[in-house]
């Protein structure tokens, strides 16, 4: 596979270098960037990144996108990473990740020019309502009911490990529609306004101390008919579709951004330490360079499928795989290699934290590697 970009490409990877060097902050460039700190400053980013229809570029115009290809799209992502400037979607990575798109192939016209501008502008923060106390890896067997009273929905139940719903202003919801159904076949998406009587939001407090979860319960929320994605009853194929985007090239990306900084980080600290006389040591942080280099290789392998068909498939769940447990091998490295100090240094400590949820959230390794088995070598149930 030839890794060099055309002319052209190269030409707008110029433009998003120059950009960034001229119109990105020193503050929030050179790595991690505490939001409460700079909040001011990232949402003044991504208001320029927005008038330059770069949050998104591969969106439409007619929505506020910039209508490039897919490999621009990646060319901007990439370049940011490496000039480590903040990347548009720090500001609600998983609408413009995850849901936008969604909306876009599903969602009705009025959806889309209701929704995809404001994502775009940062004027909607999203969440999505998946996972329940008793629905986690079997996602199909949730509870979470909408009852069809006329031309409104009545939605009761609860959902947890919801990120960021303590902000959001809409839930992306999986619910069941059609309780007479096969559980895979009686399930839809709404679009509901989490400002809606009958929602209430309990933050949980994870071991890191941060409470980026939340449960979420519904008690006889009202959602009109207007907010159903697509057919009722069609949510499982949707939220398939969903969860290829969110552990394909999206996550093998976003896992490359933070991975390959935590790397860096771990050697310079290994060098100051003394550490690298340690052969071992050396050893380790080679495999783990390998490791970090595979990832890429992937994204570009996930990449390429994209391009060719513009959706991602089941080999997203090799992505999942790879990217979660490389890093919590890195993670594991640099407490080793840390000691104590790791725990109380602050990102060391919160990022092996961090990373033991990485194998769970987005679909277990368990359940990834089921999909591995049976849609991509083939093999029996």
């Amino acid at each position: 596979m030839d890794f060099r970009f055309t002319s052209e490409e190269e030409a707008f990877r110029t433009e998003v270098h120059d950009f960034i060097e001229k119109d990105c902050p020193k503050e929030l460039r050179g790595g991690d960037v505490s939001f409460f700190e700079q909040a001011g400053n990232l949402f003044a980013w991504r208001k320029k990144v927005a008038q330059k229809g770069w949050v998104a570029p591969a969106w439409p115009k007619e929505y506020g996108g910039a209508g490039m290809s897919i490999m621009e799209q990646f060319i901007y992502s990439m370049e940011t990473a490496r000039m480590r400037a903040p990347a548009p979607i720090f500001i609600g990575a998983l609408a413009v990740a995850v849901i936008g798109p969604t909306i876009i192939i599903y969602g009705s016209e009025e959806q889309k020019k209701k929704h995809i501008p404001k994502i775009l502008a940062g004027e909607e923060m999203w969440c999505q309502g998946f996972s329940e106390p008793g629905s986690g890896s079997d996602l199909a067997s949730l509870r979470t009911r909408a009852e069809r009273r006329g031309d409104t929905f009545v939605v009761n139940g609860q959902k947890v490990w919801t990120s960021h719903a303590d902000i959001a202003d809409w839930c992306f919801l999986l619910c069941r529609t059609e309780p007479d159904a096969a559980k895979h076949a009686g399930l839809s998406l709404l679009l509901v306004d989490m400002r809606s009587p009958g929602i209430t939001v309990r933050p949980l407090r994870q071991m890191n101390g941060e409470a980026e979860f939340s449960e979420v319960f519904f008690d006889g929320v009202e959602v009109g008919e207007d907010r159903l994605v697509g057919a009722a009853g069609a949510g499982w194929q949707i939220a398939m579709g969903i969860l290829a985007h969110e552990r394909g090239p999206v996550w093998t990306f976003t896992f490359q951004r933070r991975i390959r900084r935590s790397l860096g980080e771990l050697i310079r600290s290994a060098r100051d330490r003394g550490a690298l006389r340690d052969p071992v040591v050396r050893q380790r942080l080679a495999q783990a360079h390998i490791e970090v280099e595979l990832l890429r290789l992937v994204g570009y392998r996930s990449l390429t499928r994209l391009l060719r068909t513009g959706r991602p498939g089941a080999e997203s769940s090799i992505e999942k795989v790879l990217g979660s447990e490389t890093d919590q091998r890195l993670q594991e490295l640099a407490m080793d290699v840390s000691g104590a100090h790791g725990l109380l240094c602050g990102d060391f400590g919160q990022a092996w934290l961090y990373s033991r949820s990485e194998t769970i959230m987005g679909g277990t390794s368990e359940i990834q590697r089921n999909v591995i088995a049976t849609r991509i070598l083939g093999l029996p149930r």
